[in-house]
């Protein structure tokens, strides 16, 4: 598996236990959703819960391109990655201008890790 895969795989993985803690009530708040509330709010833990299984289909696809997993159809792992890649980058510029330090320190890096590993793995990734 390629080291961007590998990356890529950890950082969803991540981002699904961290919005699946959001989501629980841990008080992790500040570091997500604009950084307002120690604890979310019930419409921010139900938006964190809506990512997770958008967090596990990244890690998945990540997965696939790297070779470490076999999904079907693999005609949609490029694109699925493409837009992984547009959005952690929109991400990126969302958390940097977050007036919170606790989510800058923590989205900020999480954000650039994926648009990159998600790019790096669109770009490279050949069907088998």
């Amino acid at each position: 598996m390629s080291v961007a895969g590998w990356i890529a795989v950890g950082g969803f993985l991540w981002l699904a236990l961290f919005q699946a803690m959001l989501a629980a009530g841990l008080p992790l708040g500040r570091m997500a959703w604009g950084g307002a509330h120690r604890v979310l709010p019930g419409r921010l833990r139900a938006a964190s819960l809506a990512v997770v299984p958008f967090a596990l289909l990244g890690a998945a696809v990540a997965a696939q391109a790297a070779g470490l997993a076999a999904l079907r159809p693999p005609v949609f792992v490029r694109p699925i990655l493409g837009a992984f890649a547009a959005l952690f980058a929109l991400s990126l510029l969302g958390n940097a201008a977050s007036r919170s330090r606790a989510e800058r320190l923590h989205g900020v890096p999480l954000a650039l890790v994926l648009a990159l590993s998600c790019g790096a793995l669109a770009l490279g990734y050949a069907p088998r």
